[in-house]
C-alpha cells in the first residue's frame, strides 16, 4: 500500500492562510439581499445585466458563473460566497508572496490572516462587492510581479499581466498599480526583452478587453428583446441593472466605462490632505490594531535594507489607493479604497517578522505566534460582522412592498432602496408585474401622470421632489411605502 505524502509545514500553513479566513467569511455571509450597491451585486451578475459605471464587466460574467454553478443558497449568499472566495484568496496570495520571499510559512500564514480580520476586509468578504474581487487580483499581481522581478520566468511576467489585465476588468483601482509594475520594469537587474514586454502589454490588453466587449453585446440584446420592464414606462433606454447608460452606443459605452469622475480623481490624486491622512492612520489602526501598524512600517524599513527597489516597488502598490480615496468626492464609503494598502501593508509586516527572526533566531516560533495572536484578537473584536449575516431589513421592507401594492405598481425608489425591490423582481421573480424605477421622484416627476393613469404610483423609502397636484399618503406609520395621489 502506497502512503499519501504528509502535508507539509508549508502546505498547511498556506492552505490555513486561505482556509481559515474562507471559512469565517462563509460563517457570517450575508444571506439575503441588501441596499445600495450590494443589492445591485446581488441582482445585476444573475440577470447579465449591466452595473453602475464603470460597470466591472468581469465580476458581472464571473458572478453570473459563479451564482449559477453553485447549487445552493439563496443567490444573494451565492455572490456574498464568491466574495469570500475572493478576499481569503487575496489572503492566500499574501501568504504565498511572503513564503516564498523568505521562507516563513507560519509568519506568512499569519500576516495573510492579520489582513484577512480587519473589518474592511472581513466585511468585504462577507457581501457582493466588487472590491473583494479586485483586492485578490491586485494580491495576485504583486505577487506574480515580484516573482518576476526576483527570478525573471516569462511565465510569472505574463501571468502578471493577465492578472492586472483581468482586475482591471474588475474594478479600475487596478489603474493605480501602473506606477509600480512601470518601475519594476524599470529597475529590474537583468534586461527586460522588448519582446516580452510587448507580448505582456498586449496580454494584459486583451485580459481587459475581452471582458469590456460583452458590454455593446449584451446592451443590444437588451434592447432588442425589450428586457427592461422600465421602458414600458416610456422611460429611455440606459436605465439601472438592465442597460446603465446603454454602452450599445458609443457615446453610452464611453460614459460608462470611464467612469469620468473615477479618472478624473485618479489623475488629480496627490498627497497634502493632513487631516485626510490623520483618518487613514486611524483607519489603519482599527484595522490592523497598533501592533500591526507599528510593524508594517517596520517592514518598510526591513524590505528597505534587504532590497530597496522591492521595497520602493511595495510602496508604490499601496500608496496611491490612500491619496485617491482621500480626493475621490462621489465616493461616500472611501476605506474600500484603503483595501490596496492593507494588501501591502500585511506583506510589509512579513518582511518585519521575517527581519525579527534573522535578527533573533529563537524568536522562530514566538513571532508567527505574535502575529497569529493579533489576527486573533481582530476576530475577537469584530465578532459583531457574524451578526450582519442575517440583517433582514431589506427583506422586510420586500415583504412590506408585497403586501401593501397591486400586483401591477409602480415603485419609485431611490438608489439605496432600489437594488433589493430588483433583486425580488429579477432575480426571484416575486414582485408579479411590479416595475421598479430607480429614481427620485423629482427627476421621474413629468412623467407620473401619465403613468397614475394605468397604474397605482407608490414612493419606497425616501423620496426628494414632488409632483405638482398629487401628494404622498402613507398607509401607516412606519411604513415605507407612501402612495401618490391627488390631491
Amino acid at each position: 500500500m502506497i502512503r499519501a505524502p504528509a502535508l507539509s509545514q508549508s502546505r498547511l500553513a498556506l492552505l490555513l492562510s486561505w482556509l481559515l479566513p474562507l471559512c469565517i467569511y462563509a460563517a457570517s455571509a450575508h444571506r439575503d439581499a441588501w441596499f445600495w450597491d450590494t443589492g445591485e451585486m446581488d441582482t445585476v451578475p444573475w440577470i447579465l445585466g449591466i452595473a453602475h459605471p464603470t460597470a466591472f464587466p468581469a465580476y458581472v460574467l464571473l458572478g453570473f458563473a459563479f451564482s449559477h454553478l453553485v447549487p445552493f443558497g439563496s443567490v444573494a449568499f451565492r455572490m456574498s460566497l464568491m466574495s469570500a472566495l475572493a478576499m481569503s484568496a487575496g489572503a492566500w496570495f499574501i501568504a504565498r508572496t511572503v513564503d516564498e520571499e523568505h521562507g516563513a510559512p507560519w509568519i506568512a500564514a499569519s500576516c495573510a490572516w492579520l489582513f484577512a480580520f480587519g473589518s474592511i476586509a472581513w466585511t468585504r468578504g462577507t457581501y457582493a462587492e466588487v472590491h473583494a474581487l479586485a483586492s485578490c487580483a491586485l494580491a495576485a499581481v504583486i505577487f506574480f510581479a515580484l516573482r518576476w522581478y526576483r527570478h525573471g520566468e516569462r511565465r510569472d511576467l505574463f501571468a502578471t499581466a493577465v492578472a492586472w489585465g483581468t482586475g482591471l476588468a474588475v474594478h479600475p483601482v487596478l489603474l493605480l498599480a501602473v506606477p509600480a509594475l512601470i518601475f519594476l520594469l524599470i529597475v529590474r537587474p537583468a534586461t527586460v526583452r522588448m519582446r516580452d514586454a510587448l507580448s505582456a502589454g498586449g496580454s494584459a490588453a486583451l485580459s481587459v478587453a475581452i471582458w469590456y466587449v460583452y458590454l455593446p453585446l449584451r446592451s443590444a440584446y437588451v434592447t432588442a428583446h425589450a428586457l427592461d420592464p422600465t421602458r414600458a414606462l416610456g422611460l429611455p433606454v440606459g436605465g439601472p441593472f438592465w442597460d446603465y447608460d446603454h454602452p450599445s452606443t458609443l457615446a453610452g459605452f464611453v460614459q460608462l466605462t470611464l467612469g469620468g469622475d473615477f479618472i478624473r480623481s485618479a489623475l488629480h490624486a496627490a498627497p497634502g490632505y493632513h487631516l485626510g491622512f490623520v483618518r487613514y492612520a486611524r483607519e489603519a489602526i482599527n484595522e490592523m490594531t497598533p501592533l500591526g501598524v507599528v510593524a508594517a512600517a517596520a517592514g518598510i524599513f526591513a524590505a528597505w535594507t534587504r532590497d530597496a527597489r522591492r521595497a520602493a516597488a511595495l510602496v508604490l502598490f499601496g500608496a496611491p489607493c490612500i491619496t485617491f480615496a482621500l480626493e475621490f468626492p462621489p465616493e461616500s464609503e472611501p476605506s474600500r479604497y484603503f483595501l490596496p494598502s492593507f494588501v501591502v501593508a500585511a506583506i510589509l509586516v512579513g518582511d518585519a517578522g521575517a527581519l525579527f527572526v534573522r535578527v533573533l533566531p529563537r524568536s522562530r516560533v514566538v513571532t508567527p505566534l505574535v502575529l497569529g495572536a493579533v489576527a486573533l484578537f481582530l476576530v475577537g473584536e469584530n465578532r459583531w460582522i457574524f451578526a450582519l449575516a442575517n440583517d433582514e431589513d431589506a427583506r422586510a421592507m420586500i415583504s412590506q412592498v408585497q403586501r401593501g401594492t397591486p400586483r401591477d405598481a409602480v415603485l419609485i425608489a431611490s438608489w439605496l432602496d432600489a437594488p433589493p425591490l430588483a433583486y425580488a423582481a429579477y432575480v426571484e421573480h416575486s414582485l408579479g408585474a411590479r416595475i421598479v424605477v430607480a429614481a427620485w421622484l423629482g427627476d421621474v416627476a413629468q412623467r407620473v401622470p401619465l403613468w397614475t393613469q394605468r397604474h397605482a404610483v407608490f414612493v419606497v423609502g425616501s423620496s426628494a421632489g414632488s409632483v405638482p397636484g398629487y401628494r404622498l399618503v402613507a398607509p401607516g406609520k412606519g411604513s415605507v411605502l407612501a402612495k401618490l395621489v391627488h390631491r
